[in-house]
């Protein structure tokens, strides 16, 4: 009998490895890219169906519960059916919807348009980190996770960039058609060149002669001439997500929501609120434009070296330092003096700390549950991660409304960072007493 976990985490990464990876990180940059355009092109949508802009509230709101709606039925879905097909569909939805956002012809069309985008958005970025993870060794796995995590807002950069360039030429409609080409293209390709997760075929007791053929590209040198395949994950009955909640998975589950919880609410405040109260405090728009490069900047970087760092160091508590690193440089941005040198370091400084523990905490997630769990618990955890990112604006904005200022919000935000690193660190505690690995 061959344990197809072990053969994954002793396998070297190869080209095959690499095809899964990379189809799976052009899905991450076109979730990142579908995700930004409507808030690019919305005065140009509004002029053309003579709306007023004023009205796009439920626009830009429609994804987000979308995306929050995909995340918590795909995860299921991807853990009883499988997590290529729930990929291909989810790439397939926000892809072809994408397009049909240009034929929208009423408020009402491009609401449910939007909607729908959005339930394919977050179906796709719940497989593509469970897909993903059940393929990479586990000395590369919260690595490659980071990475295609980072992804998303790389696509969001992508949109912005190329936004500026094709639609004064093209029209609002152009973008519209590379977000929607794309995916599809990607989506199919998958569909043709990637194999389902041999740990979930393995789940679900899939043909030997099957799994023999995808563990021989992905570790050549290993005999699987009638073998007999089994997992050391433990096996999963019934309704996945009905898993979480009892007493193995609970407390594990807990402490993951309240740190994607608190995370994201500190991560989309800064970004919504930092250059209102910076030029509040003073300085100019294209400062403040600046300074939210800057914190933009130390995500992406953050989140490559945190990343890493998880693979080859403790990962709960090179997540806990970084919360609690970032949580400072929340609470300092609240306090500094009004410099722009002052809020640009700071800016990066939270970027990096906190943006780079949201990648490696989505990791955490991926690696705390089983591959029967896993989709399940990845896409509800994003699903409360974008609670928090709604929630927190809404917070600050009534700390604002109720005069409270810089220091009052920041310091707020820096207490959700204290609050996710006591989250991480209960998590390896829950995690060091609780096995996970039965032989099946």
């Amino acid at each position: 009998m061959i344990d197809i976990v072990g053969v994954i985490d002793r396998s070297r990464i190869n080209g095959f490895h690499y095809l899964i990876f990379a189809l799976c990180a052009l899905v991450a940059l076109m979730d990142g890219y579908d995700s930004v355009i409507i808030g690019i092109t919305a005065p140009s949508i509004a002029n053309t169906l003579g709306l007023d802009i004023k009205t796009f509230g439920p626009v830009f709101s429609a994804a987000q519960f979308g995306f929050m709606a995909g995340a918590l039925f795909a995860g299921p879905i991807a853990d009883r059916w499988g997590r290529k097909g729930t990929l291909v569909v989810s790439a397939l939805i926000f892809g072809g919807f994408t397009l049909l956002t240009i034929s929208s012809s009423t408020f009402s069309e491009l609401v449910v348009y939007r909607f729908v985008t959005g339930l394919g958005l977050g179906g796709a970025a719940t497989c593509f980190v469970s897909l993903s993870s059940e393929y990479a060794p586990k000395r590369v796995r919260g690595t490659v996770v980071a990475i295609l995590w980072t992804l998303v807002p790389a696509g969001n950069v992508v949109g912005g960039i190329l936004a500026s360039f094709i639609i004064p030429k093209m029209g609002w409609t152009s973008v519209y058609i590379v977000g929607g080409v794309l995916p599809i293209l990607f989506g199919l390709l998958i569909l043709a060149l990637v194999p389902e997760s041999v740990s979930f075929l393995v789940g679900r007791n899939a043909p030997d002669s099957q799994i023999g053929k995808i563990l021989a590209r992905l570790s050549p040198g290993t005999n699987t001439e009638a073998a007999r395949f089994v997992t050391s994950e433990e096996k999963i009955s019934g309704v996945p997500f009905t898993h979480l909640f009892n007493s193995k998975y609970l407390a594990s589950t807990l402490c993951i929501w309240v740190a994607f919880f608190s995370t994201w609410l500190i991560l989309i405040t800064t970004l919504a609120w930092t250059a209102p109260l910076v030029q509040q405090a003073g300085l100019s728009v294209s400062e403040a434009s600046l300074i939210i490069a800057c914190n933009s900047t130390g995500g992406v970087l953050g989140a490559l070296i945190i990343g890493r760092l998880i693979d080859l160091v403790d990962r709960y508590l090179i997540n806990v330092g970084a919360l609690l690193l970032g949580a400072l440089a929340v609470g300092a941005f609240g306090m500094v003096a009004a410099s722009f040198f002052g809020f640009a370091s700071l800016a990066f400084a939270i970027g990096f700390f906190v943006g780079g523990a949201a990648s490696g905490i989505t990791a955490l997630a991926a690696i705390s549950y089983p591959t029967a769990l896993r989709s399940t618990g990845v896409g509800w955890a994003i699903a409360v991660a974008r609670l928090g990112a709604a929630t927190g604006p809404l917070v600050a904005g009534a700390i604002i409304s109720g005069g409270g200022g810089r220091l009052d919000v920041f310091g707020t935000m820096a207490a959700c960072g204290v609050v996710a690193a006591g989250a991480i660190f209960a998590l390896r505690s829950v995690d060091a007493r609780t096995p996970r690995l039965v032989q099946v």
